[in-house]
């Protein structure tokens, strides 16, 4: 399909655009830089439809930084002190995957810009004229290619460097300026567009928590809408959301960076080219007012215009009135050929016009020219390396695309007894990739392929196998489990005992009173104690003060021990009758708290291929006996408690990973039963690039409050703590699981 043509006026807009941007690019310089002047671009065709570019010049040329870009596809090359004594900056190519290049001069630099039909790989050498860039029409080839230089990027990245200052406002032109300030100004700053956004990276640089925040500018009606700031990892993040139609430009001054966001109005003019793009014209306008014209001189009046060459058959006759007006060439062309029932078709500059029977007449028999020549064209005998790949998989690729051969129509009655037509579709063991006397073998020994087969489809078969034998993108999974816990227990409670009153025991005004025969205890067992202590005449009286049940006790609601502690306590006597007064009442107070927090990390990580299941566990297997056997005899069974990882990676075309993840984490809470605790999670993730991303997380919290008490006195106030025991349980637990994809790329050069 022929390229649109440009305007003269766009691209001295480009040039004069590009010029400001390499103006404003943060300080990069050569030292030092002896000056260079560009004599002459010359290029040369070279086999394979690579194309080699000369830059002739003057002097001798250091080596230039460079770099490539996807959308729009073009190679940078930064030559430091090169002076442009070009007549015509731009060099037109039209060859191979180069487009044209372009000379942009600053004051310190050169830029060689090479336009391209498509990402492409390049090689750069020095000559004595000057350099020499080579780009290569395929995508894989053995020769050296060089690994682009960023022009921008510095080895010393000082991590004291910070963002001072965001700032944003309306420029003149109803767009969005966002300006920030950095300490430094050997920053670099990564500008790039993707999924609708602007992403500016700052790198090894870091933000104040004051900075690290969203900007909601929507009201200052410019096509921006928030801006995000924050930190990823070392380097700090700026996300812009636009909204409609926009342009952007960004360029540094010092350690100020300013990205600017300007609206892109749209003409009528414009959007008429939208709907003819979407139609599938996009060729330039034209107006067409004929009477009575003769087809073939129509034909010519559109070949005029368009400069193409049109081969037009003597069976095109005919005269046709047409009026179209400010319509693209190829609508206008193929409204004509559509009234007059012909059809076209294009090699190259070359359009042939002729009636539709023709044109299938003629590909007939070119189709059945060929099958002839494969029918009965000697056979060749090459040996096809595999480097990357299995060559077996290869040869299974190439062997299971199918032949379906058409045969005759055959009519068959159906339903109603109407006639139905069908073709006889056969489906052959042959495979289309091969004649019908082609066939391939592989030798698993020095994994090659042996294909045997005519010349023409063995060199078709070699550009299949070149798309498909190519190294495959490895990616790195760092997984990160954290699982933290935080547990509080306490108990609180108190031990009442009530013993004997001594024979001497006396109520203060109460003259000749004794109650020194009367004997208490809080339990039965207690109160015997006392009273055989009595009745044996002891020096003293034995009483029973166990804690545990039997024993003295009136109230035993104790706090309990928690983790097998034993609880703190003191304990005192709430009254004494003097001189041989015995213990009237004893108490003893009891409280444990506790108060515990862990958290335990897992880390697991692998390395595996693109699209290629990956698996790593770490664990313990244990046995438990299960009914049943031989001879009923008891069995074991083997149970698995393992941190298992299984990821899929999918890299994406723009360097994102596609994740399919499986993780589980199993516990072992318990031997004897076996009981075991499983946490999983299965999702599907789409991250950047070295992004760390939480897939899943779980929270848990556990309260319990419980109250033991004697009944009516326990429900006193104040005095009825004294007969109860309370307990207090707070336990939570969060589980995160962190996941970070790393791309390991082969040290190529894609473009």
């Amino acid at each position: 399909m022929k390229a649109t043509k440009l305007p003269t006026r766009f691209f001295q807009q480009c040039a004069t655009m590009l010029a400001l941007v390499l103006v404003s690019v943060g300080p990069f310089h050569a030292v030092n830089a002896q000056e260079v002047n560009l004599t002459n671009v010359v290029f040369s065709k070279l086999s394979g439809d690579n194309i080699q570019i000369d830059l002739i010049t003057d002097g001798t040329l250091p080596e230039p930084g460079s770099f490539s870009t996807d959308t729009p596809a073009r190679i940078a090359l930064d030559f430091f002190g090169l002076k442009s004594q070009l007549e015509n900056p731009r060099t037109l190519v039209k060859a191979g995957k180069v487009d044209s290049v372009l000379a942009v001069e600053t004051a310190d630099r050169t830029r060689m810009i090479i336009n391209l039909y498509g990402t492409a790989r390049y090689s750069l050498t020095p000559t004595d004229t000057g350099y020499s860039v080579t780009v290569f029409n395929t995508e894989s080839d053995d020769s050296p290619v060089k690994t682009p230089t960023p022009f921008a990027t510095r080895t010393e990245i000082q991590s004291s460097v910070e963002v001072q200052n965001v700032d944003f406002r309306r420029s003149e032109a109803g767009g969005g300026k966002l300006t920030v300030d950095l300490s430094d100004d050997s920053v670099t700053v990564d500008t790039r567009q993707r999924d609708g956004e602007i992403i500016v990276d700052f790198l090894g640089v870091s933000v104040p928590e004051e900075l690290e925040k969203r900007l909601d500018v929507i009201d200052f009606a410019t096509p921006v809408r928030t801006v995000d700031a924050f930190q990823n990892s070392e380097n700090v993040r700026m996300v812009i959301v636009p909204q409609g139609k926009y342009q952007h430009l960004s360029f540094q001054s010092g350690n100020r960076y300013t990205l600017i966001v300007d609206p892109i109005i749209e003409t009528e003019e414009d959007k008429r080219n939208e709907e003819d793009a979407d139609l599938g014209f996009e060729g330039e306008r034209l107006s067409i007012n004929f009477q009575k014209i003769d087809v073939r001189s129509a034909l010519a009046i559109i070949a005029d215009f368009t400069g193409i060459n049109f081969v037009t058959s003597d069976s095109v006759q005919g005269e046709i009135t047409i009026n179209l007006k400010d319509v693209p060439w190829d609508q206008a062309l193929d409204v004509i050929l559509r009234t007059k029932g012909l059809a076209k078709r294009q090699t190259g500059n070359v359009i042939w016009v002729a009636p539709s029977e023709e044109i299938q007449t003629a590909e007939a028999e070119e189709l059945r020219a060929q099958a002839t020549i494969e029918e009965f064209a000697p056979l060749s005998t090459e040996v096809i390396r595999i480097n990357y790949a299995r060559a077996e998989d290869i040869s299974e690729v190439i062997k299971s695309v199918k032949v379906v051969r058409q045969g005759n129509v055959s009519s068959t009655v159906g339903l109603g007894g109407n006639n139905q037509n069908s073709l006889n579709v056969t489906e052959t063991d042959k495979n289309s990739l091969l004649s019908a006397r082609g066939s391939v073998t592989v030798d698993e020994r020095t994994n090659s392929l042996l294909v045997q087969d005519v010349a023409e489809k063995i060199k078709q078969l070699r550009v299949v196998i070149a798309k498909l034998d190519k190294p495959v993108r490895q990616v790195l999974i760092e997984t990160r489990i954290v699982e933290a816990n935080d547990d509080f227990s306490r108990e609180l409670g108190a031990r009442l005992g009530f013993q004997r009153i001594t024979e001497n025991a006396r109520f203060p005004g109460a003259n000749g009173s004794n109650i020194g025969e009367f004997v208490g205890s809080g339990t039965t067992e207690g109160l015997t104690t006392i009273q055989n202590s009595q009745v044996d005449e002891e020096p003293g009286l034995i009483f029973d003060s166990s804690r545990g049940t039997p024993g003295g006790l009136a109230v035993d609601l104790g706090a309990q021990g928690i983790a097998g502690q034993n609880a703190a306590s003191y304990a005192f006597d709430i009254f004494r009758a003097g001189t041989g007064f015995a213990h009237l009442i004893t108490l003893e107070l009891s409280a444990l708290e506790a108060d515990g927090r862990g958290r335990i990390v897992a880390s697991p990580r692998l390395l595996t291929s693109n699209q290629r299941e990956a698996r790593i566990s770490q664990g313990a297997e244990i046995f438990i006996p299960v009914a049943g056997g031989v001879g009923g005899q008891g069995q074991l069974e083997r149970v698995d408690a393992e941190l298992t990882l299984i990821v899929t990676p999918q890299i994406t075309p723009d360097d994102r990973v596609i994740l399919d993840v499986q993780i589980n984490q199993d516990d072992i809470i318990s031997v004897a039963p076996s009981v075991i605790g499983t946490k999983q999670i299965e999702t599907q993730v789409l991250a950047d690039n070295g992004e760390t991303v939480v897939i899943g997380g779980i929270f848990q919290q556990e309260d319990r409050e419980g109250e033991v008490k004697v009944p009516v006195l326990g429900n006193i106030p104040v005095l009825g703590r004294l007969f109860k025991r309370k307990s207090k349980e707070a336990n939570r637990t969060e589980l995160l699981i962190f996941l970070t994809p790393k791309i390991i790329s082969p040290k190529l050069n894609l473009g």
